[in-house]
């Protein structure tokens, strides 16, 4: 192919020993360049997969490649640009690149094309590893079977193909084994490479190889080894570029610029030699002989200065002390003492050179632990010294102000507090630390949202095209176009009508991301740390910086707020013109009190004042904080304005005094008339903290110490309370402002989001809790909030010792476990396979079995965020990690959760139903009897009668329980024991509460809890507790006496016993009080008489009468003494049974006693409480979350305010927030009425057509929900409206309910 030339010869002539030419030293140099570039050669090759074409490529530039000696140079410069010309020509091997290799065979083709690579380990081994060698091994499991890659040692060959666009090119690797089935099986060949390029082969389709091979990413390939080899290094050596048709990348001008550059700065190992180490440790070389001479000697003939000790300059004074010490230790003569263990011979003498040794070793080990003591001691005074130099640099003048912050900005760490809105749309201020020095630094945030198209969109929205995955599992076809558009907030509000307008175009599958915040988007994107991009111009600190622009960086990189920042404290509370403000500022040491007293009585007193606040710092154990030197000052004015001038001043002194961070915490009721009163809080990083609004609730007399006492005790507990917030900033990597009152859902939503965007998904934010599915009100958006709640309910009177188990981290468990469970339906998850591309190409929008099921994306996402919760807890005990775990259920089912899915939750959901359902199995096969279970508690009966055996099996029934893999994370916690139980349901019971092992009869507890005797008066209730109470004591009494006495049938006894006890004892007991209550309603009847009253009458005998009997009732033993359903005997038997019981039935005689027939509808015990429960009720305060059964929980169903039910909280729920909640379901239960299916009266399937008026069976349709369900259901809400005085929930349920209304038209309509 090449000429004869000189250049074939030059190796054999500086080889040869004949050649006048002939240099050992240069044949040595030319042998190892070859070496070097032979190696560079071969690791490509690897990496290139070991083709037919880039070998034959590197022969060639082997075989041209030595032309570098100066003698030829000139003509190896055109010899190398001949040769690299040739690299794209049809001369070289590899011209088929150009015309698709249409000139040779199939064969041919795919052995030059192909690249081969040997699997070192078995497929399984890999794990989830993505290589191109992977992916052609699980191919060749498909349709050659597993057998052929259980081995290691699996040779793999493929080509890549085109099909699809846009994946990467490891899932682009098509085995070659597959073109062999060409001519025996080309039906199978065509299903799998249908199957692996997302194509559909049709059967008459004919397979080219030359279309499935991605040709330009051969050629890419090739372009990329010509510029390593040929093309980069001759621009290094200033050779022009052999290959014109292959461009130089552009960083290599900038490259070859900077070395030819002669003002290039040179480097210091340019200007010095290294030692010569061999004469530095040489022995004859005295330490004296110095030959290092000072700077003042220069040029000095015979002139050396005083030898001694060189001095040492530093950058800061306080450093000076502790290097006089260091030098003074260098110097010392006892060091030099040690040297003399060279002279000593361990063979001869080893004790002395031991000694020698170890007072040498004590040297060192004191010499360490001074130096670490002294940079202890003086780090507080180094890190104060630097950040008054920085605040002194920055008053020194004015080029020195502008030019320090915009130095640091640019090289250093930002430390972000808060995120600011700014009056501008789209603008944000954000505080940062930076050095020391604290900043207000302007911030733009675009607007970023997406566009799913069918067809492009004419420049109305310029974007670029993206690859996500969409919510719920929303088709992303690949003909559709996917844009991301960027643009900034004030256009896109201006914008809004043609964004609508644009939702309304059929072409449009939908609009996402255009609900999210911007402040949401930046911390999700910065976080709380982090640096201005090297590529960013630097600028004033005025001129702001774009969101793009910064980069986040870890905790662990930068650490958050490390050094204490001042804390600024600010207190409001306010009662009827009467209020109290208190300013706290920690650098200044200054408490301000301000009273606000319009009847100018002054109780509150400066000492007064410092004895609060001193005691509220002991009482939570602040030993940190010092109230020594604290001046503590009080002023009394007559209203609130001139209340807020004071602190107005206050602060603006402190802002003069004290140049430095300080971080603002406002506690009070109203943050926004705060922030306009008080002007000089737009200087500072505002935190804002939960106020409990039992503050306001002032005395009617002598009310200024108490609020002042609670004031300096809310000042003491923010200490805590900023530590544990910056805690958690460090932890959600959120800035320390920007949490909200709820700090735990604004850190999962935070989490989630940023774990959705690394995997590529859209995220769903919305404000009210409706997910945002891209801004179409399809039906698909309609969930169901309210999650029906499992639990099992086994009422009965269980006479054993019984015990509550409190569950934890179900949900986690469920979450983390939900694959085991999947394998034990058979199904891949939830029976539903998923298909293995998120991304999708059908078209089919409705492709899914439930709405539950497109939720597996990010389902999955979720599983591994709490996965690495659930490592952070196991290895560094975090607890705000653990909080979230515990919380995990609570954040799915909040509706002010900004990530809120309904969907989510229920897949979780009915997870959970599964694995709750496994455990009640385990505990039943374990022997244990479930009494109540839901997904928080379990009741079990343990059939033992004595507590220590009942403990005993309970902690064998949890070992077991715990050691196996489906239950791994739930832990059972047991609460309570009884020794007698009497269950009806969670808010029906009473027991005996057991506290030892051996208790008396005389000390037991009774423990009532009844709802079902809520209605009755107060005389009444008291005596249905009394009744009841014998009912369960006296048989548990009975079996402690005749437990002594070893009796070996004592439950056979106790039942005999408590069956002569009811027709005897109990029935004369009830007899008694239905007579005391018959009288007093006599006497009621005369006085409402005179009154002339229209109030409703109750007969509260027979609603006694049917309570007691329901509740003795539940003792299945004595059920027939105490009722008999004999509605369902036959008459004769009926005979029988009352000719040969010898009880009396004492339902029957008490009724009859009443007048009231035995099988009257009036004699049916009824629950006057329909359970409803409003979940996921968060208390501001304490954080601590609960299901409220408002309809049967007797602490709610009376007119008193909700609160908190931990006793050291007791805080009020928001009022406003229960009843929006409470509106929220109004409304999502009249929507999912109105939108309900239709059924088959007869078959029970629900109507699958639109048109039919009846079923394929001739049944008639009817609708999913009754209207008097539904009527039950409003009315119940408007009972609650009522009772809580709820205006606006009370208006909307009676215009559902009003007779007139639009609904009853509606009954039985269904949308088409």
């Amino acid at each position: 192919m090449y000429a004869d030339s000189i250049l074939q010869h030059l190796s054999w002539s500086l080889c040869s020993p004949y050649s006048k030419l002939h240099d050992p030293a240069l044949h040595l140099m030319l042998h190892k360049v070859m070496q070097k570039v032979f190696a560079l050669l071969l690791t490509d090759l690897r990496r290139l997969g070991e083709t037919i074409i880039f070998a034959d490529f590197s022969k060639i530039v082997i075989n041209t490649g030595k032309f570098d000696l100066s003698a030829a140079k000139a003509y190896c410069d055109s010899l190398l640009t001949a040769v690299g010309n040739s690299l794209s020509t049809d001369d070289f091997p590899t011209y088929f690149l150009q015309n698709q290799g249409k000139d040779i065979a199939d064969s041919e083709l795919l052995d030059y094309i192909s690249e081969s690579s040997t699997m070192s380990k078995s497929l399984a081994d890999y794990g989830e590893q993505k290589s191109c060698a992977v992916t052609t091994a699980k191919r060749l499991a498909d349709f050659l079977g597993d057998t052929m890659v259980k081995d290691k040692g699996l040779r793999c060959q493929y080509i890549v193909a085109c099909e699809p666009k846009g994946s990467p090119v490891s899932e682009r690797a098509v085995p070659v084994a597959i073109f062999t089935l060409s001519k025996t099986e080309p039906e199978r060949m065509k299903f799998y490479l249908g199957k692996w390029c997302k194509q559909r082969l049709s059967s008459d389709h004919k397979v080219d190889i030359r279309l499935i091979i991605d040709w330009s990413y051969y050629k890419q390939r090739l372009s990329s080894a010509i510029q390593k080899v040929i093309t980069i290094p001759a621009a290094m050596q200033k050779v022009a570029n052999p290959v014109p048709r292959v461009l130089h990348p552009d960083w290599l001008h900038k490259k070859v610029r900077e070395k030819d550059d002669k003002f290039r700065q040179r480097k210091l190992a340019d200007m010095f030699s290294s030692a010569n180490k061999d004469g530095v440790l040489d022995k004859n070389h005295s330490v004296a002989q110095d030959d290092v001479n000072d700077i003042e000697d220069f040029c000095k003939e015979n002139k050396p200065s005083v030898k001694g000790p060189k001095p040492v300059a530093r950058s800061y004074e306080v450093n000076k002390e502790q290097f006089g010490r260091e030098q003074q230790e260098s110097n010392d003569p006892k060091c030099d003492d040690d040297i003399s263990f060279e002279n000593i011979d361990k063979n001869v003498d080893y004790q002395g050179w031991l000694e020698v040794r170890k007072r040498k070793w004590k040297g060192i080990v004191e010499k360490k632990k001074k130096r670490r003591l002294g940079d202890q001691r003086s780090l507080k005074q180094i890190e104060s010294h630097e950040i008054k130099k920085k605040v002194s640099q920055v008053r020194r003048g004015v080029g020195s102000f502008f030019r320090r912050p915009e130095e640091a900005l640019t090289s250093s760490h930002w430390q972000i507090i808060q995120l600011v809105p700014s009056p501008q749309s789209g603008q944000f201020f954000a505080w940062v630390v930076v050095e020391g020095l604290m900043l207000k630094i302007p911030l733009t945030i675009p607007r970023v949202f997406y566009i799913n198209s069918k067809a492009p969109i004419d420049g109305k929205f310029p974007g670029k095209c993206v690859n996500k995955i969409l919510p719920h599992g929303k088709p992303f076809i690949i003909l559709f176009v996917f844009l991301q558009v960027e643009i900034q907030e004030e256009q896109f509000r201006k914008e809004s009508k043609k964004l609508a307008a644009l939702l309304a175009d059929p072409e449009i599958e939908g609009i996402y991301e255009t609900k999210v915040p911007l402040e949401f988007s930046a911390i999700c994107q910065i976080g709380c740390v982090c640096k201005i991009d090297n590529t960013a111009k630097r600028r004033n600190t005025q001129d702001g910086w774009k969101v793009g622009e910064l980069h986040m960086k870890t905790t662990t990189e930068c650490r958050y707020l490390e050094r204490s920042i001042p804390l600024l404290y600010l207190y409001h509370s306010t009662s009827t013109l009467r209020a109290i403000y208190v300013l706290y500022c920690h650098a200044s040491k200054l408490m301000s009190a301000v009273v606000v007293n319009p009847y100018g009585d002054k109780e509150l007193l400066p000492s007064a004042l410092e004895r609060q606040f001193r005691d509220g710092c002991q009482e939570l154990s602040l030993e940190s904080l010092s109230w020594d030197g604290i001046v503590f000052q009080v002023d009394y004015v007559d209203h609130a304005e001139a209340a807020e001038k004071i602190i107005q001043k206050a602060i603006s002194e402190y802002r003069e005094e004290n140049s430095g961070p300080t971080v603002v915490v406002v506690e009070c009721p109203d943050f926004n008339s705060i922030k306009d009163g008080i002007k000089a809080l737009d200087d500072f990083p505002c935190v804002r903290i939960s106020f409990n609004g039992d503050d306001n609730s002032y005395q009617p007399v002598s009310w200024q110490r108490p609020a002042a006492k609670l004031a300096m005790f809310r000042c003491a507990a923010a200490f805590q309370w900023l530590d544990r917030r910056i805690s958690q900033s460090r932890y959600a990597h959120v800035p320390l402002g920007n949490f909200g009152l709820d700090w735990l859902t604004f850190t999962v939503d935070i989490f989630l989001s940023r774990a959705l965007r690394d995997q590529q998904q859209v995220l769903w934010v919305s404000d009210n809790g409706v997910p945002d599915l891209g801004g179409l009100n399809n039906e698909e958006t309609f969930f169901a909030d309210e999650v029906q709640q499992t639990s099992l309910v086994y009422p009965g009177a269980y006479r054993k010792i019984s015990v509550e188990l409190k569950i934890h981290h179900l949900a986690v468990d469920a979450l983390l476990k939900s694959n085991l469970v999947s394998e034990m339906e058979g199904g891949d998850f939830l029976g539903f396979e998923q298909d293995g591309n998120p991304r999708g190409s059908s078209s089919n929008a409705n492709s899914s079995f439930d709405e539950t099921t497109g939720c597996a994306q990010a389902f999955r996402v979720l599983k591994q965020l709490i996965h690495s919760c659930l490592t952070d807890v196991c290895k560094s005990r975090n607890i705000y990690a653990d909080s979230i775990l515990q919380r995990l259920s609570w954040w799915l089912c909040s509706p002010c959760s900004k990530l809120h899915d309904p969907a989510l939750h229920l897949m979780l959901h009915k997870v959970m139903q599964k694995v709750f359902a496994l455990l009640l199995t385990d505990l039943r096969r374990l022997g244990a009897t479930i009494i109540f279970a839901d997904f928080s508690k379990i009741v079990i009966d343990t059939g033992k009668f004595d507590l220590s055996a009942a403990k005993a099996y309970c902690d064998s029934l949890l070992t077991a329980v715990g050691n196996s893999d489906i239950f791994e994370w739930i832990s059972l916690e047991p609460a309570h024991y009884w020794h007698s139980l009497l269950f009806m349901d969670q808010y029906n019971y009473a027991g005996i509460q057991a506290t030892d092992d051996e208790i008396s009869p005389d000390e037991v507890t009774i423990e009532p809890k009844w709802s079902v005797a809520r209605l009755f008066p107060e005389y009444i209730q008291r005596d249905f507790v009394i009744i009841v109470a014998k009912f369960i004591f006296d048989p548990w009494k009975f079996s402690l006496e005749k437990k002594r006495g070893s009796s070996e049938s004592l439950e056979a006894q106790m039942v005999e016993y408590l069956k002569e006890q009811i027709p005897s004892s109990f029935f004369n007991m009830l007899v008694a009080k239905i007579n005391d209550i018959v009288s007093h309603m006599k006497e009621m009847d005369v006085s409402d008489a005179s009154r002339d009253s229209q109030a409703p009458k109750r007969d509260y005998a027979l609603e006694l009468v049917q309570t007691i009997c329901a509740v003795m009732g539940l003792d299945q033993n004595v059920e027939q003494d105490v009722r008999v359903n004999t509605p369902l005997l036959p008459f004769p038997l009926y005979l029988i049974l009352i000719l040969f019981d010898n009880h009396i039935v004492m339902k029957r005689n008490l009724l009859k006693y009443i007048n009231v027939k035995e099988f009257a509808a009036e004699a049916e015990f009824l629950d006057p409480g329909p359970s409803f429960i409003l979940p996921n009720v968060a208390c501001s305060n304490c954080d601590a979350y609960r299901d409220l059964d408002i309809g049967r929980d007797p602490a709610l169903l009376t007119e008193k305010e909700w609160c908190c039910v931990d006793s050291q909280c007791g805080k009020i729920y928001d009022r406003e927030q229960m009843e929006n909640s409470l509106l929220q379901m109004v409304r999502q239960r009249e929507r999912m009425y109105h939108m309900q299916d239709l059924v088959c009266i007869r078959c029970n399937q629900v109507k699958a057509a639109h048109l039919t008026e009846q079923c394929e069976c001739s049944g008639s349709f009817r609708c999913k929900e009754s209207g008097s369900e539904f009527l039950k259901r409003m009315e119940i809400f408007l009972d609650i409206a009522k009772r809580q005085k709820f205006k606006l929930l009370e208006e909307c349920t009676s215009w559902i309910l009003d007779p007139t209304g639009s609904w009853q038209t509606n009954t039985g309509r269904h949308h088409s």
